[in-house]
């Protein structure tokens, strides 16, 4: 793409501050940092991932013959829940990426979104290669900060708009829920390190538990992230993958959550809801 050069003055402490984000990997220079911060000021779409990848037949809740984003909690789906939460922070573009059978079934209950007040794009996922595969399918539909969650997440008193100005007050490339709980059934997986609100560590299903700290698959991201998906047909995965990899460089945010959520797995997930 073509650029064009320009002169601009900017305050000392302003610039000191600039180069802060300049980290020779995400960001190369600060001409790019400050195209960035240009692009994502000038851009009004407030944007929401919802991630429902993989083999169709792993989202499929055994015994009720219904797939887990259309599963009824307190008398709605779990993916129009999640919707009508994001739409409350401002996000009404909502991107769904998954297998033709998945988006065809939320689409036949949602359609484009219009009842909703929001616009729905479904995108089909053809190869079943990871979650960050999954999630590079919307990169040249993504240009600024966006949410993102997996559609099987049932979520309740988590206030997305706070979510995001934290994100964007720590300035990192990615922020993650975390919850702090030893009963979970996700106790063992996706564990996480904190030193004051940074993830220094990223596990996922770790031999030896260090921690009881466990990262949601939700949160806020940049776009800069996609810069860490290789385009080659390689399984990548969000939690193997790229969110240790930030952890690594400092550039992966905790923010911690102590309302109720659950990962729907199974029928027993549902039973636990409805009785609690």
């Amino acid at each position: 793409m073509a650029k064009t050069r320009v002169s601009i003055s900017i305050d000392k402490h302003v610039l000191q501050l600039l180069d802060l984000q300049v980290d020779g990997k995400l960001i190369g220079s600060r001409s790019e940092a400050i195209e960035n911060i240009i692009r994502k000021q000038i851009s009004n779409d407030k944007t929401c991932v919802i991630l429902a990848g993989g083999p169709p037949e792993n989202l499929m809740i055994k015994g009720l013959g219904v797939y887990r984003p259309l599963a009824i909690v307190k008398g709605k789906t779990i993916i129009r829940h999640q919707i009508e939460q994001a739409k409350q922070a401002g996000y009404t573009r909502i991107f769904i990426v998954g297998a033709k059978e998945i988006i065809s079934a939320i689409y036949n209950h949602l359609g484009e979104g219009k009842g909703l007040q929001v616009n729905i794009e479904y995108i089909e996922e053809k190869d079943h290669v990871g979650s960050a595969k999954t999630l590079a399918m919307v990169k040249d539909k993504i240009k600024n900060t966006f949410l993102f969650f997996p559609c099987d997440h049932y979520i309740e008193n988590l206030n997305f708009s706070q979510l995001e100005e934290y994100h964007k007050v720590n300035h990192s490339q990615a922020t993650l829920v975390v919850y702090a709980g030893t009963s979970d059934e996700w106790k063992s997986s996706s564990l996480v390190d904190l030193e004051g609100n940074k993830i220094r560590l990223y596990e996922e299903q770790p031999k030896k538990i260090k921690t009881h700290l466990t990262a949601l698959m939700m949160g806020f991201l940049e776009p800069e992230v996609f810069q860490l998906i290789p385009a080659s047909k390689v399984y990548w995965s969000l939690q193997e993958n790229v969110f240790a990899t930030l952890a690594k460089r400092n550039q992966l945010v905790g923010y911690l959550f102590s309302g109720r959520w659950r990962n729907i797995h199974k029928k027993e997930d549902l039973f636990i809801l409805a009785s609690s």
